[in-house]
């Protein structure tokens, strides 16, 4: 094996150069969702397969999926859909029903924080916005968000404008589209609030 980074031409359409959007792993291939380049939020999913190292664009931005963002949480599940949640940008349609967006007032271009939740199945390439259930996680950026095993989720921490570094733990159950909040118990250590 390599003990030092390399690096290695690719083909397709990448994205352009972006920071803060979301990324996961599926077989052998990255996802990446949304970012921004310093001037603008993006809104499209990019799949890099690592294996011939060609880019495609899986789905542009459109009013009817996840708005243009940065800081936001992308996960595979089952291999065949991946989940995106939250993030910071510019909304590019009408709110999700049953999300929340926080507008930032110390811009005028309508930026803020949502708790949108989106799925893609990666076979139909297509967005879904499946209504949940539960204590879903105020509108947030820049926390974790990572598969703990076929059909959920965790994400942990963040950045919440209503509460500054946040330090909460939230699962959500893609089989019944509910979301759990974590309560702290016993007199054990709990993290302390951060973002990524």
């Amino acid at each position: 094996y390599l003990e030092a980074w390399q690096q290695e031409a690719t083909t397709g359409v990448p994205p352009p150069g972006l920071f803060g959007g979301g990324c996961a792993a599926v077989h052998e291939s990255l996802l990446w969702y949304g970012g921004h380049d310093g001037n603008s939020w993006f809104g499209t999913l990019h799949q890099l397969n690592t294996t011939t190292l060609n880019w495609e664009e899986l789905h542009q931005c459109t009013p009817q999926g996840p708005m243009a963002k940065s800081g936001c949480g992308l996960s595979s599940f089952h291999g065949n859909k991946a989940a995106l949640f939250g993030g910071y940008g510019i909304p590019t349609g009408p709110t999700q029903p049953g999300s929340t967006f926080t507008r930032n007032t110390r811009f005028t271009d309508g930026r803020g924080w949502t708790n949108e939740f989106h799925l893609f199945d990666l076979h139909e390439s297509v967005w879904s916005s499946p209504p949940t259930t539960g204590s879903r996680p105020p509108p947030c950026s820049d926390f974790s968000f990572t598969a703990i095993d076929s059909h959920r989720g965790v994400l942990f921490g963040g950045y919440s404008p209503e509460h500054g570094r946040m330090n909460d733990v939230h699962i959500i159950n893609l089989q019944t589209m509910h979301w759990t909040k974590l309560e702290k118990t016993g007199g054990g250590p709990w993290p302390v609030g951060r973002v990524q």
